[in-house]
């Protein structure tokens, strides 16, 4: 439980960042333009972006090295979609890392072939892993559980609609 731990919140961490703080708020403080000063690194974002990487990089390194020894009951029927998963996820971490190394040393041409890299690893990997694969159920199932709860309702309300 604690690989999928990591994950999870690696995961949710960077939802929290990219979504939440960096896009959905206006950080004045937060400089990623070349030329301008670096945030420190005890910055409270800085510290949940580093937590991630290595929440992720953990779980997925220690996930896929399960699946390749087969060392324990959950790995040994692993299904393709769960090492295509492993797989974008940390490609994408991966290259993230490279992009934030890389605007470090100021070296914005890497940066920026690098960061086109990362993309094309990210995307495909949000919208077509994600949604249809065994995450799928963060969003149907609780949907699914509401209908029924609804259909459960409206058939107590109306016992005429049973008979039909």
């Amino acid at each position: 439980w604690f690989v999928h731990l990591m994950i999870m919140t690696g995961y949710a961490s960077v939802f929290l960042m990219v979504v939440v703080l960096i896009n959905g708020l206006t950080i004045e403080s937060l400089k990623f333009q070349r030329g301008w000063p670096e945030y420190p690194l005890w910055h409270p974002i800085r510290l949940v972006g580093y937590y991630a990487t290595f929440a992720i990089m953990y779980g997925t390194t220690y996930a896929i090295i399960g699946r390749l020894k087969k060392s324990k009951a959950p790995y040994k029927n692993s299904h393709p979609t769960d090492w295509m998963f492993l797989i974008l996820l940390q490609a994408t971490t991966l290259t993230g890392i490279f992009i934030h190394f890389t605007r470090l040393l100021d070296w914005p041409m890497p940066t920026y072939i690098i960061y086109i890299i990362h993309m094309m690893v990210a995307v495909p990997m949000l919208v077509l892993e994600v949604p249809f694969a065994k995450w799928a159920h963060l969003a149907y199932r609780p949907i699914a559980i509401y209908l029924l709860r609804v259909r459960d309702r409206y058939l107590q309300e109306n016992p005429a609609a049973v008979a039909e």
